[in-house]
């Protein structure tokens, strides 16, 4: 069979160098690829090119389609395909050599993507035996075994133990235990000089608790239903990606991606973080935004002309123009989106989820690393798929630890507390308040446990303000103002001694730490 030209056909030899490769298997195992091209989220990182690939025909597919995947398109046809390759003559070059589009469209219809893990093993197989042949091992006994074509490659490891730790495939991932009383003193210096912090949160005390927002890390923050789980996610993307210029990646199975956009321009537009960026002195409440409530100099509210029956008798491009030239709060309005639009280009990202399943929050949140290099996720809300069983909460919470730590990310979840926790004090609070499954407290690094505060309750409080020198003077809460409290119930590594009280105003999604809280009449 000819799969390409290139000088002639491939013919059976006896010589090793010709056993120890399948190039059939690696036309399959690349025309999935471009058939199904996400496989590359869950198989692409156990793929080493210059290992598992002895044909040079399909090691230049597969180098193409990768770096195609990551960063051109995640969709395969003609035309893409030819543009992309046409972007660098000597690759064009090689491209036309092998027949170009031609060559992957009969890949692709050879490839069955139902059997791509057996072209997996087979592909692996190959490779290791062709790397304990480079090695210098005699592989001739194993592939002219009679059941050499059921061997993985864990079998052909089994095989040839000695000197395991010496193949550099993928396969095996065999790396060393870290001797960790060596590199002490070089530890301590490079700590010295780039100490072990992560992004700033925009909240003082979380930040001298928990060291920032440290990648490889895992961080849930539980509030009772509709208390601003959503909008205090909208807060953290915003000031990762606006005020540290880093990319994030917001997964939502509760939230629109309209209600989230509405949030993040309101959170924008009013916190004094993000004021000293766009230079836009305006207060702007959600709900008048989402209904395009806009008041004249003299504060009346401007509303489209309409005739006695109630019909439009302005145009909309009319009516907008009219609202430009006679409200400055809209003008304000328009100049914080178009800086948003124009400083900030793919900054934050944003997928509604309604398969929100282990498989599927792996899949996004792996895609998202190669394509975009997201290295903060926020997740909003944590909760069960179709089963109601702590332990398939508990397994997600797993699954979220171990990603954050193989794709070294900072990981941020939103949960949701029990709902007769309204009735316990914010000093008693523990993930036993959480709904559904305080067990996952067990696979976290943080968690915080949080709830608006009772005014009626002000009076057993009071507050030590951020940034007090000398003895601190605590302070009363006033009665005019929303606090929430945060009581931090887990911190890996650190200390849980504080609750930080943050001044919330939910519509304008404002969230200011004021200091932290204490019982009235305890000493500080």
């Amino acid at each position: 069979m000819i799969f390409y030209k290139r000088g002639g056909l491939y013919l059976a030899d006896t010589q090793i160098e010709d056993k120890i490769k399948n190039v059939q298997n690696e036309i399959l195992f690349v025309g999935c690829f471009y058939k199904h091209p996400d496989l590359y989220v869950e198989y692409g990182k156990y793929i080493k090119s210059k290992y598992d690939f002895d044909d040079e025909a399909t090691k230049f597919f597969y180098d193409n389609f990768e770096l195609m995947y990551k960063t051109f398109t995640q969709t395969i046809d003609e035309v893409k395909v030819n543009t992309f390759m046409s972007q660098d003559k000597e690759r064009f070059k090689q491209y036309r050599m092998y027949e170009g589009y031609k060559t992957i469209q009969t890949w692709m219809d050879l490839a069955d993507t139902d059997d791509f893990d057996n072209y997996m093993t087979i592909l692996k197989k190959y490779s290791l035996i062709r790397e304990y042949y480079r090695k210098g091992y005699n592989v001739e006994k194993i592939i002219n075994h009679k059941k050499f074509n059921l061997m993985d490659a864990k079998d052909i490891y089994k095989i040839i133990r000695a000197g395991a730790d010496k193949i550099g495939t993928i396969i095996l991932s065999n790396e060393e235990s870290a001797i960790l009383n060596e590199d002490a003193t070089s530890f301590i210096k490079q700590w010295a000089i780039k100490p072990q912090m992560g992004l700033d949160f925009p909240f003082m005390n979380l930040n001298e608790m928990f060291r920032g927002m440290r990648k490889g890390k895992f961080f849930c923050n539980g509030f009772l239903s509709n208390e601003g789980k959503t909008r205090l996610v909208g807060l953290m993307a915003a000031n990762t990606s606006l005020v540290h210029n880093e990319k994030s990646l917001v997964l939502a199975n509760e939230t629109s991606e309209e209600d989230f956009r509405a949030c993040l321009l309101t959170t924008i537009i009013n916190n004094k973080q993000f004021r000293e960026l766009h230079g836009v002195n305006i207060v702007k409440p959600e709900r008048e935004l989402v209904l395009g409530i806009y008041k004249d100099d003299k504060n009346k509210i401007i509303e489209r002309f309409m005739d006695e029956n109630e019909e439009f008798i302005e145009s909309e491009e009319e009516y907008l123009q009219r609202l430009y030239n006679t409200s400055k709060e809209f003008r304000l309005v328009l100049e914080v989106s178009k800086w948003l639009e124009e400083q900030y280009k793919n900054k934050i990202l944003f997928k509604h989820l309604n398969d929100f399943s282990d498989n599927s929050l792996d899949f996004e949140i792996r895609k998202h690393k190669i394509i975009h290099n997201t290295n903060y996720v926020f997740y909003d809300t944590l909760k069960p798929y179709r089963d109601e069983n702590w332990a398939v909460l508990k397994q997600t919470a797993t699954k979220l630890a171990s990603l954050a730590i193989e794709l070294d990310c900072f990981i941020w979840g939103s949960i949701q507390l029990t709902d007769d926790s309204v009735y316990t004090d914010i000093f008693g609070f523990s993930s036993n308040n959480i709904a559904n499954a305080k067990q996952i407290k067990h696979v976290l690094d943080f968690l915080t446990l949080g709830k608006r505060l009772n005014k009626e309750e002000y009076s057993k409080y009071e507050y030590v303000p951020n940034g007090q020198w000398g003895s601190p003077h605590p302070t009363v809460l006033d009665l005019s103002k929303v606090y929430y409290g945060l009581k931090v119930d887990k911190n890996r590594g650190g200390s849980k001694d504080r609750i930080p009280l943050l001044e919330v105003d939910l519509d304008l999604n404002t969230w200011y730490e004021v200091g932290y809280l204490i019982k009235r009449g305890d000493t500080v």
